[in-house]
């Protein structure tokens, strides 16, 4: 939360404190914080003197889609190059022709080639995860699927020979790597926190590691590895600086996205068998008949719902933010240059006055002929230009790994009074221990 002098005019919202405004409410609960404004204040809510909320549907659909070219994903500290912590090189971070130019670069590596390839070795990353467990022994689900998801992020933009000490270093780097893309309070670079220090030690190591795999040889074989052959090798070719920031931001959207998707897709099946009867019959029937690949994802279409449906109840991606580059109307309300405006997945996919019975499982909402919904109310990969490049991956991924756990075990949460999502830079499931059964 940002705090400036004078705050949107007429917009409703909660008062706060007189000093630090609605940045504990914020911190200290922030879905809940979200979702009492959106509830109290409607379409359009003053957060702070300088922050304003967007609920409507048709308003996250303006401003992600219509108006996009009219917003800067970039903080005003990063433009201004005095945020020098983050990764804000990367595509993701990036604005106007710099971030167009960088997703040309990008874009023929994402194509339904790297789709086809995920589907294709998918299915062998999850029986290597799945050939440890036994039924009976609990386990601690984010520690295994998180190991599953690097090895899958590796292989796909590192090349299928990457070596398992290879991926372990990488999977030394995603903790400073998280830790360096978030921060919900800035404060001077020379401020000596804990979390700077240790940032600034980690920064090095991450340095070496992301500019050796840009040196491999894999990187000069676009059928072997064809992501990190378009950083390296595309138009316009990268600054180093600019290749070590992609590799990060890459690294941490598909590792975090997969994993997070995949644990609460569990969660949820393990809390309605008749769900996760029905995802186990079909996944039965899908491996049977199908090879790895494509195909089998097409006979997957109620693990798709079940999928989608965990996607809406707990998106990875939570929130969303941008700075208006100029005065703006939503809702009736000007919304001056300046402004961060935000929208939140967490707000609008549990709204009830688009969802019926908002906070139920059902996935029955994506199979055909369910009603339809309005476009801005159901974002999980964002909407627009600006939607993630990276969304078909990650969908064919979690589908698949669903399907294969679900399959062959049943899951019982151990304690499911404890499980909780923590909204750090994706909505993470914390306390997820799970003892797989036998069907």
């Amino acid at each position: 939360m940002t705090t400036a002098a004078t705050p949107p005019v007429g917009i409703p919202g909660p008062g706060g404190d007189k000093y630090l405004g609605n940045l504990h409410a914020f911190s200290s609960d922030p879905l809940g914080f979200l979702t009492s404004c959106s509830r109290e204040y409607g379409d359009v809510v003053r957060l702070g003197a300088n922050n304003v909320l967007l609920t409507s549907p048709d308003d996250v659909e303006r401003m992600l889609v219509d108006r996009n070219s009219k917003f800067s994903k970039a903080s005003a500290d990063t433009r201004r190059g005095s945020r020098r912590q983050g990764f804000p090189r990367s595509m993701m971070n990036s604005d106007g022709a710099d971030w167009q130019a960088k997703r040309h670069r990008m874009r023929p590596a994402f194509g339904r080639g790297l789709t086809t390839r995920a589907a294709e070795i998918v299915h062998a990353q999850g029986e290597r995860m799945l050939a440890g467990w036994r039924t009976g022994a609990p386990r601690t689900l984010q520690d295994d699927v998180s190991v599953l998801t690097l090895r899958l992020v590796t292989s796909l933009m590192f090349g299928d020979e990457f070596r398992d000490e290879d991926t372990a270093e990488v999977a030394r780097l995603v903790a400073p790597i998280m830790d360096l893309s978030t921060s919900p309070l800035l404060l001077p670079e020379w401020v000596p926190t804990p979390r700077k220090l240790r940032i600034r030690r980690s920064m090095a190591r991450v340095d070496r590691t992301l500019r050796a795999l840009a040196a491999s040889p894999a990187a000069s074989d676009p059928d072997r590895a064809p992501v990190l052959h378009a950083l390296v090798h595309g138009d316009p070719k990268p600054t180093p600086d600019e290749l070590r920031d992609e590799l990060a931001t890459l690294i941490m959207a598909g590792f975090e996205t997969t994993n997070d998707a995949v644990v609460w897709t569990s969660v949820l099946l393990a809390r309605h068998p008749e769900a996760a009867e029905r995802v186990r019959e079909e996944a039965r029937t899908a491996f049977a008949a199908t090879p790895a690949g494509l195909a089998r994802m097409e006979a997957l279409p109620y693990t798709h719902a079940v999928v989608r449906e965990a996607l809406r109840l707990y998106s990875p991606v939570w929130i969303t933010s941008r700075d208006a580059m100029e005065d703006m109307e939503f809702g009736g309300y000007v919304v001056p240059a300046g402004t961060t405006v935000t929208v939140s997945q967490w707000v609008n996919h549990r709204d009830p006055r688009h969802w019926e019975s908002a906070e139920d499982f059902r996935p029955e909402r994506w199979l055909p002929g369910a009603p339809d919904f309005p476009r801005g109310s159901y974002f999980p990969f964002g909407l627009g230009p600006r939607a993630c490049i990276g969304a078909a991956v990650a969908t064919t991924e979690t589908v698949h790994i669903v399907a294969d756990i679900w399959r062959r075990f049943r899951l019982e949460l151990v304690a499911p009074e404890r499980i909780r999502p923590r909204p750090a830079l994706a909505l993470q499931p914390m306390g997820v221990e799970v003892v797989p059964r036998a069907w």
